[in-house]
Formats: C-alpha cells, sequence, structure tokens
C-alpha cells in the first residue's frame, strides 16, 4: 500500500495528513495512506532510505529539516535552490520506479504563495490594475517564497500584457531584505523597518510574512489600512487573525490568512509524489477552509 509522510521534530498539530487524505480520495486514489512521521535531525537520513528504497512514495519536511535534506539529495529541482530549502521529497521516476531510486527534493511554497495572490487576492488578471504601491514584511524563507512568487506574477501577467508594480520589502535586517528583493522582480527596492508602518498604510497590496502575527501580535502601520488594500497574512490559525479582521474593517478588496497558501503548497507536492492532479478545494475543505473549486496539480508554473 503507497504511504508518504510528513517529516518534523517536534512534530504536533500537523495538518499534512488531513490535506493529503483528502487529495488522495478525491483522486479515487484506493489504499494510499499519509503519515505524520516525527523524526529527529539524526533520523532524517534513515527515513530517506525509505524513500528511496520505495518504502515511502515519498515525504513532505517541516522545521527542522528544510535546510538540512539539501546534501541528502541526488538532485534539486529549483526554486529549492533559490531558497535554500527543501519541503517536499520524491522519488525519480515516481513511486513505481526500480529501487533504489533517485532522490529530488523541490520546495512548493512558491507555488502555493501564487496561487493565494492570484486566487485569494484577485491578481491574476485584468481586474487587478497591477497599480499603486505593493509591500513585503519580513525577510526570512517565507519572505524569500512570497518573493519569487511575486516575480512568477508580474511574468505571467506580461505574458498577457498586463502591468505589475514593483514590491518594495520591509524587514528588520537591511541585508536580508536587499537577498529578499533581489528575488522579487524588476524595481523592487528596499526601506527600513522604521518606515514600515507608513509603507503599511499607504499598500495597495500588503504580504505579511513575519512572524509577529503568529501568536496574535500586529504589525506596524496595522491600524491605517487604506480601504481597497488586498491583504495576504502568511501565518494562520486562530491566534494569526487580526490583521485579516482589520483589513476587512478597513473595507479591503480582498483579504486572506496563510490557509489557502498552505493548501496550494500541499496540492503541488501530492502532484510530485503521487503524479496526481490535486483538488486543491477538496483539500482545504479537509481543513475548514472554502474556497471556489479549482483543480490543481503543480500550480501555477511559470
Amino acid at each position: 500500500m503507497p504511504a508518504a509522510a510528513v517529516l518534523g521534530w517536534p512534530l504536533e498539530h500537523t495538518r499534512s495528513p488531513a490535506l493529503h487524505q483528502a487529495a488522495y480520495r478525491a483522486a479515487g486514489l484506493e489504499g494510499w495512506r499519509y503519515l505524520a512521521r516525527p523524526t529527529r535531525p539524526e533520523e532524517l537520513a534513515a527515513v530517506l532510505e525509505e524513500v528511496r528504497a520505495g518504502e515511502l512514495a515519498g515525504v513532505n519536511l517541516t522545521t527542522p529539516h528544510k535546510r538540512a535534506v539539501v546534501p541528502l539529495l541526488d538532485e534539486l529541482e529549483p526554486p529549492s535552490g533559490e531558497l535554500g530549502a527543501v519541503n517536499t521529497v520524491w522519488r525519480a521516476g515516481g513511486a513505481a520506479a526500480a529501487a533504489p531510486a533517485r532522490l529530488v527534493g523541490g520546495n512548493t511554497d512558491v507555488d502555493g504563495a501564487l496561487w493565494a495572490l492570484e486566487r485569494q487576492l484577485g491578481l491574476g488578471g485584468a481586474g487587478w490594475s497591477g497599480q499603486g504601491p505593493a509591500l513585503l514584511l519580513g525577510s526570512g524563507g517565507v519572505a524569500l517564497a512570497a518573493a519569487l512568487a511575486w516575480a512568477r506574477l508580474t511574468e505571467a501577467r506580461g505574458r498577457h500584457g498586463l502591468a505589475t508594480g514593483p514590491l518594495t520589502v520591509a524587514g528588520r535586517s537591511p541585508d536580508r531584505a536587499a537577498a529578499v528583493a533581489a528575488q522579487a522582480g524588476p524595481g523592487a527596492t528596499t526601506i527600513g523597518w522604521d518606515r514600515a508602518a507608513a509603507a503599511v498604510g499607504e499598500a495597495e497590496v500588503l504580504i505579511q510574512a513575519t512572524t509577529l502575527t503568529a501568536t496574535g501580535g500586529s504589525v506596524p502601520g496595522q491600524d491605517r489600512l487604506r480601504r481597497g488594500v488586498r491583504v495576504l497574512e502568511l501565518n494562520y490559525g486562530p491566534a494569526a487573525q487580526g490583521l485579516v479582521r482589520a483589513a476587512r474593517r478597513a473595507g479591503a478588496a480582498a483579504a486572506a490568512d496563510g490557509l489557502g497558501m498552505l493548501c496550494a503548497q500541499a496540492a503541488a507536492a501530492v502532484t510530485l509524489i503521487a503524479g496526481i492532479q490535486a483538488d486543491v478545494t477538496a483539500m482545504a475543505a479537509a481543513v475548514g477552509l472554502e474556497l471556489p473549486r479549482h483543480p490543481v496539480g503543480r500550480v501555477a508554473p511559470a
């Protein structure tokens, strides 16, 4: 019976089994199982050998394995190199490939962020002018994935003759913010954290990728949001709803937390591991999120 798993340490309250099992059911994959496997750092290499041998079809990775796994793999698929991190490992040739299989690592966080920008914020088509200030808060790994997603969004809109304004990145570390901006497409710039509050109040698009809101905190300028703003909060969960609620009170055109991104990146991971078109709407329903029906596999490839 084919099986895949999520690996992390510690591994608590993960939504991955519910998401992946929902995808398997929607696709009619009989017998497929998805497991939560608490895995200490010193155990990671041994579990990867289970993938190589075909005992597991693939794995997803969370803290602290996303960077540590990179030297243990045979191949990296973009954008893992740019991110310096992997969240999905699968067998070259698919789940049925002969053992020992080569191990391929990828990262679907950019897919998930792009899906959220296009589908939840409505930035994918002519319904958004592409004009006005766009601001990314944060300079860590999640912010880097969001920046790469913005670059892909800019390219995709450009192929249809649609303009997209440059992204501004605000982070506490100027060097890290500059590294994030370097991946965000043409014209991206940085500002100091001391200017973040004013920039939040002026933003037409706001992407929140810091940890400030994860446990109920607020971001600078949260009380200054303009009417019609489009807000993507990349944290999710009951404690992380303050910015989304503030955006809706301000009359936001769209406001969403990170649960949609989580569902979309998981859908892309399902495709890589199981080789199926994953139904992100069925997956979202499994974790209590309602979305318009939109089957996806490799979400919105560039």
